[in-house]
C-alpha cells in the first residue's frame, strides 16, 4: 500500500516536469474568486509582436473581448499591442487580481518579489526550467517557496499554461488552442489539468463537441495551488456544475477528498482522469517528473467513496461531459436501447452491462403496447430493433421514442443509428420535438456520415457519439454520479482509550524501537476496543505450560519478537496444543528458534486458540498523499496472493464498512458458501471502524498497522496477530 506522488506534464514547449514541493500555504483557505473571475491581469514579461508566446496573452485577451484591466509590464516599451505598459508590476496604479509571468526562469524570482510587494493574489507562472530541469531550477524553486510564504500571494505553476476564463475572456495563456478562429463557448463545465499540452487538447475536443466551458487551469508544477486547490474554488460557482480534472499524481489527497465531499453535497460531479495506473504508465510519469505516482488502488477506492467518477480516456472525459452537460439525472441503471442496426444493438448491450446498466426485456403489456405501434418486421423488446425503416420513415422513430419516454421502467435511452445523412432533418427534428417532453437522459450514437447531424444534435443540447459503446459508457458514468452512495457519517465511539495507546507508543519509543511486539500491538488495537484473544508472555516452557492452564482450552504458542514479523516462516508458531506437556514443548522448541534468529532473550506469547469460518485482514497506514486509510480483506497466509482488499479515508463508519466488505471479490464467503454459515459482518465492520478511529487519532505516531488473520465466526471476529509499526 505504499503511495507514491508526481508532478505534471510539461507546457507546450517543455519536456519535462517538476517533482512537487511542499506547498507554502499548506491549507490556507483561499479565496479564489478573483482568479475564476478577475477583474485585473498584468502580463509581466509581455512581447509586443502578438505571435510570439509572450505575446499571446493580450493578444488573446483582445480577441475575445476581455473587458476587464490588462496591464502589460516590459520595461523597454512603453506601448505594448496599443496598451500602456510598466516598466514593473509595482508601477501599476489599480489592483492587480491576477499576473501572468512569461518572463525567462531566471527573470521569475524578481518578478514575484514584485508581486508579493505590490499585493497581486494570484501569478501564472508559464516558464520552464525549474525542478524538472536540473538541480539549479530545483533550488530556484526553492526559493520562490520560500519568498511567497506568509504572504497574500498564490501561486499556479511554474511550468503551466496560465488559465482560460470562457465566461468573461481572461484568458491570459499563450495556448494555441485558442488561434482557432472558433468563438469561446461558454457554459456549467469547468476543466483543470496537472498536464498542460495534454490539456489543451481535451479542452480543444470539449469546445468541439459543443460542451459549454467555465474555465481551464493547468497547475503545472504545483509549487503551491494544486489541482485539489483550484477545484475548491470552482465548486462553490454556483454556474459550475460539471468539474474535470486530469491527474498524474496526488500531493494533498486529503484536500482533494473535502472538496469531493463538498462536491457531493452540492451534487456537482467531479469526472476524473488519472493516468500512471500499471507499472509502465508509472515509470512514464516518473521518468518526466522525477518523482513517483500515486498508490493507484488508494486513488481509485477513496475517489469512489467520496462520488468521484474516474473515466480512463481523454475520450470517455469528453463523452461523460457531453452527458453531464445535458443536465439530465436518471433515476436508475435501466436502459432502453432504440436501434436501426441489430450488431449496434448487441454493442450497446454489451457495453451496458460493462458499466452496471441493465438492458432488459420490457414487461409483456408494454412489448404489446409497442408491437401494435409498430411494423411486425420490427423487434418490440429491448433492445429495441427497428430496423433500417427506422431513418426511411421518420414516424417509426417517433412512435418508438415516445413510446420509450411513457414506458416506466425506462431510466435512459439511447439511440443507435449510422450514416443516412439524407434523412438527418426529419430524425433531428423527431427527437429534438420528443426530447423537450421528458427529463430522462436521451443520447445518440450516429455512426459515419459527414458527421454534420453529429454537429446539430449537440448543437441542440442533444449528447451524440460516434459509437454505441461510447455513448453507453458516458451513460454509466452519469448513473454513476446519479445513484451514488451518500458519504461516510464517521461518530466516535466513546470507549476508546486513546491515552492508554499513547501511553504504550511511548514506552515503546522510550525502549528506542518503532515495531511493536505482538503483546505490545494486540493491547494497542485493544485500547480501541477491537476484540482480540487472551494470551499471556512466558519465557519459558513451564511458565508456558502454567499460562495455558490459566487461559483454558486450545491455545496457540509464538514467538514473540519486534524483529521477526512473520513467525510462521521460521517455525515459530504451533496450533491447537491442549497439554501442558504439549505447551512446554512447543514453547522451548519455539524458544530455540527465537535464539538461533538472533533474540538473546527470547519469550513466547501463549493465546487462547480462537476458530473462525472466515480469515480477513485489517490494515491502516497513513498514505502520504491522502492521510489515513483503513484496510480490509480476505486475510491469512494467502493474503498477497488473493491481493482482495478495499480502502476506506480515515475514520469511517460501520455502514460503509460493510459496503467495502460486500463489494470483495470473495464476499460471497461471507454470505456462506457450500452450505457453510454467513459470517458476522457486522463485527466485522464494527472493528472495521475503530482501527480507522485509530489511525486517524494517532497519525502522529503510527506508520502502518496489520492485523491478519482476524478470524470471524456467525456470531463475532477476533484479532489472533498483529503488527504495527511507529513513524
Amino acid at each position: 500500500m505504499r503511495s507514491r506522488r508526481t508532478v505534471r506534464e510539461p507546457m507546450e514547449d517543455s519536456t519535462m516536469t517538476a517533482p512537487a514541493v511542499t506547498p507554502p500555504h499548506g491549507d490556507v483557505d483561499t479565496d479564489f474568486s478573483p482568479l475564476l473571475a478577475p477583474k485585473s491581469i498584468a502580463v509581466i514579461g509581455a512581447s509586443n509582436d502578438p505571435r510570439k508566446l509572450s505575446g499571446r496573452p493580450i493578444a488573446y485577451m483582445k480577441k475575445f473581448g476581455y473587458a476587464g484591466h490588462i496591464y502589460p509590464v516590459n520595461p523597454t516599451r512603453d506601448v505594448v499591442q496599443g496598451l500602456p505598459s510598466y516598466a514593473d508590476v509595482r508601477d501599476i496604479k489599480g489592483d492587480v487580481d491576477v499576473a501572468v509571468l512569461v518572463s525567462p526562469a531566471g527573470l521569475v524570482l524578481e518578478a514575484i518579489r514584485g508581486c508579493v510587494e505590490k499585493g497581486v493574489r494570484f501569478a501564472l507562472i508559464t516558464a520552464s526550467g525549474f525542478a524538472e530541469a536540473s538541480a539549479d531550477g530545483a533550488a530556484l524553486e526553492r526559493e520562490l517557496k520560500q519568498l511567497v510564504v506568509g504572504s497574500g500571494l498564490r501561486i499556479i505553476g511554474p511550468n503551466c499554461l496560465g488559465m482560460i476564463g470562457v465566461r468573461d475572456a481572461a484568458v491570459p495563456t499563450f495556448a494555441s488552442v485558442l488561434e482557432a478562429d472558433n468563438p469561446l463557448r461558454p457554459g456549467g463545465v469547468a476543466f483543470v489539468s496537472q498536464s498542460g499540452a495534454f490539456g489543451t487538447f481535451i479542452l480543444g475536443d470539449l469546445q468541439a463537441s459543443a460542451i459549454g466551458m467555465s474555465h481551464y487551469f493547468n497547475t503545472g508544477n504545483e509549487l503551491d495551488v494544486t489541482v485539489g486547490e483550484v477545484l475548491s474554488g470552482l465548486v462553490k460557482d454556483e454556474g459550475i456544475h460539471t468539474l474535470l480534472a486530469y491527474f498524474e499524481g496526488v500531493s494533498r489527497g486529503e484536500q482533494l477528498l473535502e472538496v469531493a465531499r463538498e462536491a457531493h453535497r452540492r451534487d456537482k460531479a467531479i469526472l476524473a482522469v488519472k493516468s500512471g495506473r500499471s507499472e509502465a504508465g508509472a515509470r512514464a510519469a516518473s521518468s518526466h517528473t522525477a518523482s513517483m505516482t500515486g498508490d493507484d488502488k488508494i486513488f481509485e477506492q477513496l475517489m469512489r467513496e467520496v462520488g468521484v467518477i474516474r473515466v480512463r480516456s481523454q475520450e470517455q472525459l469528453q463523452d461523460a461531459a457531453q452527458v453531464f452537460d445535458a443536465r439530465r439525472t436518471p433515476r436508475g441503471r435501466r436502459l432502453t436501447v432504440l436501434s436501426m442496426s441489430g450488431g449496434g444493438a448487441v454493442m450497446a448491450a454489451d457495453t451496458a452491462s460493462d458499466f452496471g446498466l441493465e438492458v432488459a426485456p420490457w414487461t409483456p403489456e408494454w412489448q404489446e403496447r409497442l408491437a401494435s405501434r409498430i411494423p411486425a418486421f420490427a423487434s418490440p423488446r429491448n433492445p429495441v430493433d427497428l430496423t433500417g425503416s427506422m431513418i426511411t420513415d421518420p414516424s417509426l422513430l417517433r412512435t418508438a421514442l415516445t413510446t420509450a419516454i411513457e414506458y416506466p421502467d425506462t431510466d435512459m435511452i439511447v439511440i443507435v443509428l449510422g450514416n443516412a445523412d439524407g434523412f438527418a432533418d426529419p430524425v433531428i427534428e423527431a427527437v429534438a420535438d420528443l426530447y423537450e417532453t421528458t427529463d430522462r437522459p436521451i443520447v445518440f450514437s450516429w455512426t459515419g456520415g459527414t458527421g454534420e447531424p453529429r454537429r446539430r444534435l449537440r448543437e441542440a443540447g442533444i449528447p451524440c457519439f460516434t459509437d454505441p459503446t461510447r455513448a453507453v459508457g458516458a451513460l454509466g458514468a452519469l448513473a454513476d454520479h446519479a445513484l451514488r452512495r451518500e458519504l461516510p457519517r464517521p461518530q466516535r465511539p466513546a470507549d476508546i482509550d486513546e491515552q492508554a495507546a499513547r501511553s504504550l507508543i511511548a514506552a515503546v519509543r522510550a525502549d528506542g524501537r518503532r515495531t511493536l511486539d505482538e503483546a505490545e500491538a494486540t493491547a494497542l488495537v485493544g485500547a480501541y476496543g477491537i476484540p482480540t484473544s487472551p494470551s499471556a508472555i512466558a519465557t519459558s516452557g513451564v511458565e508456558a505450560a502454567a499460562a495455558a492452564a490459566s487461559l483454558g482450552g486450545k491455545v496457540v504458542v509464538k514467538l514473540l519478537s519486534n524483529t521477526i514479523m512473520h513467525k510462521s516462516d521460521v517455525g515459530g508458531v504451533r496450533l491447537g496444543l491442549t497439554t501442558p506437556e504439549e505447551v512446554e514443548r512447543a514453547a522451548e522448541e519455539i524458544l530455540e528458534v527465537g535464539r538461533r534468529h538472533g533474540e538473546s532473550d527470547p519469550r513466547v506469547l501463549v493465546q487462547q486458540m480462537a476458530t473462525g469460518d472466515v480469515e480477513l485482514i485489517l490494515g491502516a497506514q497513513v498514505d502520504p498523499a491522502f492521510g489515513p486509510v483503513v484496510v480490509v480483506g480476505l486475510g491469512g497466509i494467502l493474503v498477497e496472493v488473493l491481493a482482495d482488499t478495499r480502502i476506506a479515508s480515515a475514520p469511517t463508519d460501520a455502514t460503509h464498512a460493510e459496503h467495502l466488505l460486500d463489494s470483495l471479490q470473495g464476499a460471497a464467503l461471507l454470505r456462506g458458501v457450500r452450505g457453510r454459515p454467513a459470517v458476522d459482518t457486522a463485527a466485522v465492520a464494527t472493528a472495521t471502524e475503530r482501527l480507522s478511529w485509530l489511525i486517524a487519532d494517532l497519525r502522529d505516531e503510527i506508520a502502518e498497522v496489520d492485523i491478519n488473520p482476524v478470524l470471524v465466526r456467525e456470531s463475532g471476529a477476533t484479532a489472533v496477530d498483529a503488527l504495527i509499526v511507529l513513524r
